[in-house]
């Protein structure tokens, strides 16, 4: 299997797996030496379980999954553990406690641990005065208080992280990376519900000549100017980002090719008409945009219907731009397409509409 990066999410229920196989195989081994055959299955057990949770996770992609596996395991070998080996090992619940806060939500994680806590007190209260007792709650307590405040504060971040890494800083739009998600999930729409979509990219044409002439300031409004018009254009249901540069892409959710059709001339339309100030109120940067269009075929990847729409993109823009291309629907698997054009006034081009009834 080749190994890849892990991602945010995999990093705590993976870390916790090997850290647990690390710290008790050894134990495992010395209490089977030691005589102790029940504890040392119990954590055999623990090992094996968590080798299973790290493949998982790392294999299958099942993080939630995973993640709940791990702290279960954990917490119900402590648990065990304690319960008959003794008061003496209720240490071992103070780091069973504070892998839950990195496995679980923090409500779930405090009930979890509120209920093994409960669960071993009769133990930890056999023999011990009641400044002992007083000394353990104390310490259970304080640790689930800072577990609690630090996996907030954590979660919290990792939001934060998460939403900084998927939207586009200068436009506030989703990025190249935001758009995998949303663009899966209406594939396994279509598939489940035999519904139709629509992947619409445009690229802002001339862009460069604009930072060239203007500067990059001037650009940036553009792109902003167009981001805005843009999302204020789509319907609600329709997902809209920057996939870099001057380039953008619009999933026109529920759709077929001719309604996506109609939502990229009105797109088209709304950005030639823009005008973008710069400065004195008669100077102004007007800009086109060149659109390409495909609707989602059955079976198809992602990376296909992607392919097929950068394509006709690239024939709107060889072919004159400002305007539309449509991606045939009886285009192969392979990404070879036909194309249907419409040219600045919106009507279809004759001589592309007969090369794709010829195809």
């Amino acid at each position: 299997m080749k190994f890849r990066k892990l991602n945010l999410d995999e990093l705590p229920p993976i870390m916790l797996a090997f850290s647990g196989i690390l710290g008790v195989a050894p134990m495992g081994v010395f209490r089977l030496f030691e005589g102790n055959f029940v504890i040392a299955i119990i954590d055999f057990i623990a090992v094996v379980a968590f080798a299973a949770v790290a493949w998982a996770v790392y294999a299958k992609g099942l993080v939630r999954i995973g993640s709940i596996c791990m702290a279960f395991v954990a917490i119900i070998t402590t648990t065990v553990t304690v319960s008959i080996r003794g008061g003496d090992h209720i240490l071992w619940m103070y780091p069973a406690t504070v892998a839950l806060f990195y496995l679980l939500r923090p409500k779930e994680a405090s009930v979890v641990s509120l209920i093994a806590i409960s669960l071993v007190l009769p133990v930890v209260f056999d023999g011990r005065d009641s400044s002992q007792i007083a000394l353990y709650l104390a310490a259970l307590g304080v640790t689930i208080s800072l577990s609690v405040a630090f996996a907030t504060l954590t979660a919290e971040q990792r939001r934060e992280m998460q939403k900084t890494s998927l939207t586009d800083p200068l436009t506030g739009i989703g990025n190249r990376r935001a758009l995998d998600d949303p663009l899966d999930d209406m594939i396994n729409e279509v598939t489940d519900r035999s519904r139709s979509f629509v992947l619409i990219m445009f690229d802002i044409d001339h862009f460069k000549s604009v930072n060239d002439t203007y500067g990059h300031s001037i650009g940036d409004k553009v792109l902003r100017g167009v981001a805005e018009v843009v999302g204020g254009s789509v319907r609600p249901s329709d997902a809209f980002f920057r996939a870099g540069g001057e380039e953008f892409v619009v999933l026109a959710n529920n759709a077929d090719l001719k309604q996506g059709k109609h939502l990229a001339e009105r797109l088209r339309v709304a950005i030639a008409e823009l005008k973008h100030p710069l400065g004195q109120p008669e100077d102004c940067v007007h800009v086109t945009a060149s659109f390409g269009l495909a609707e989602y075929r059955d079976g198809e990847s992602r990376d296909t219907l992607y392919r097929r729409t950068d394509e006709a993109l690239y024939e709107a823009k060889r072919s004159g731009r400002n305007r539309l291309h449509l991606a045939d629907r009886t285009a192969s698997l392979s990404g070879t397409a036909s194309y249907a054009a419409l040219t600045d006034d919106g009507h279809e081009n004759a001589d592309t509409e007969t090369l794709s009834e010829a195809s």
